[in-house]
């Protein structure tokens, strides 16, 4: 299946860095193979765990990973767009800047949260202070993974309303529990899920397609939630 303007908002291609891709040839056919199903920009999200390693040395592994990536690369690849998964702590806030851990010069962030979360008030205030202190803008990373938005008769739209941006993994319209699955879909036809991305990690166990999740919701809301999410990411794009 190849999807128009396709922009990949979370992925683990820079090799090396964490749990996703480990070597640059690895991460070559991760990127080529986005490519084939149209993939026109890519925002990279290693992991940035902000309770174990500090800002400045993560960003200084996560570049050197991304040079050495930009050095092989084709002529013709999709653009590549320095990024993060940024998992939430304390520690983050003693930071005197977050810039460089934002979607490119945007200030968009992609934000994880352990999955046991509650997405309280201390959550909810958190995050405001993120944009607060830092001017960043939270993107909630997979937000099917944690109970206490899926669940929340209003905690999500809360989390909306302060200005949060949503990302779906798009594996998941397809695969995991129906009563997640059909909840997904009700969350995209309100137009509550804003972005999607594969969360890919490697070529077998987690890979970089987007085809049977597309597919399941083209069957169910058509193709216009879709180019939605295309056109709210790219945004990203500059």
């Amino acid at each position: 299946m190849v999807i128009d303007n396709l922009i990949e908002m979370h992925c683990h291609i820079i090799p090396g860095i964490d749990d996703g891709s480990q070597d640059v040839e690895t991460s070559l056919q991760m990127i080529a193979r986005l490519q084939q199903q149209g993939a026109e920009a890519i925002v990279l999200t290693p992991h940035y765990y902000s309770n174990e390693i500090s800002r400045d040395d993560f960003l200084r592994r996560r570049d050197k990973a991304f040079n050495k990536l930009m050095a092989a690369l084709p002529p013709g690849s999709p653009q590549l767009i320095p990024a993060a998964e940024v998992y939430i702590s304390d520690y983050l806030m003693n930071n005197d800047s977050l810039k460089e851990i934002c979607i490119g010069n945007t200030n968009y962030a992609l934000i994880e949260h352990s999955f046991a979360s509650p997405f309280d008030s201390k959550v909810y205030d958190r995050l405001t202070n993120l944009y607060c202190d830092f001017g960043v803008r939270p993107i909630l990373a997979h937000i099917e993974r944690y109970r206490a938005l899926m669940n929340g008769k209003y905690t999500l739209d809360d989390y909306i309303e302060m200005g949060c941006l949503t990302q779906v993994n798009i594996s998941s319209f397809a695969e995991g529990p129906r009563h997640v699955r059909k909840k997904l879909l009700k969350l995209m036809e309100q137009g509550k899920i804003h972005l999607l991305g594969s969360d890919c990690h490697n070529l077998t166990t987690r890979p970089p397609e987007y085809g049977e999740g597309v597919e399941a919701i083209r069957k169910k809301l058509g193709d216009a939630p879709v180019r939605q999410c295309i056109q709210n990411a790219n945004r990203f794009v500059k």
